[in-house]
């Protein structure tokens, strides 16, 4: 919806910031109906400028909000998180080779971001670069003990 939104939206002055927080349903064997629900946060940034920074650093501000250590910075809310989070390169065709990254959370993929492949862009009549976060937030809805709330 995010990048469908821009495309609809091309003429509004730049930068364009969008978010949104949606259920995503997604196939599983596990479950008795054969999908389950995951509740996403979806970001894009629209400039003249790709943006990475702007949507890493989105990234790494949502994640110290949530109380979520990142891997190697503090020590002490790693222990009492048990475990932190951290980023690793990815191949995701929706993203531009070498700009792109996946969001690691004790041993699961739990989101991903960099910047838009120009197909994809092209797809949706978006004529300027575009970087966009996805990140599955339902492993980060603890209580300030870190107990699951889902």
């Amino acid at each position: 919806g995010l990048l469908k939104t821009i495309g609809a939206n091309k003429d509004s002055p730049l930068p364009i910031r969008l978010f949104e927080v949606q259920d995503v349903v997604l196939l599983s064997a596990e479950d008795i109906i054969g999908a389950k629900n995951h509740r996403r946060l979806g970001a894009v940034f629209c400039a003249k400028e790709s943006g990475f920074e702007e949507i890493h650093g989105l990234l790494d501000r949502t994640m110290q909000v949530l109380g979520v250590p990142c891997e190697g910075a503090n020590e002490k809310m790693e222990l009492r998180f048990r475990g932190a989070y951290s980023i690793r390169p990815s191949n995701d065709g929706m993203f531009f080779p070498g700009r792109q990254a996946e969001v690691i959370c004790k041993g699961q993929v739990v989101g991903r971001f960099g910047v838009v492949h120009p197909e994809v862009l092209a797809y949706f009549g978006i004529p300027f670069p575009c970087s966009a976060v996805e990140l599955d937030v339902e492993p980060f809805c603890f209580d300030q003990f870190y107990r699951p709330l889902l």
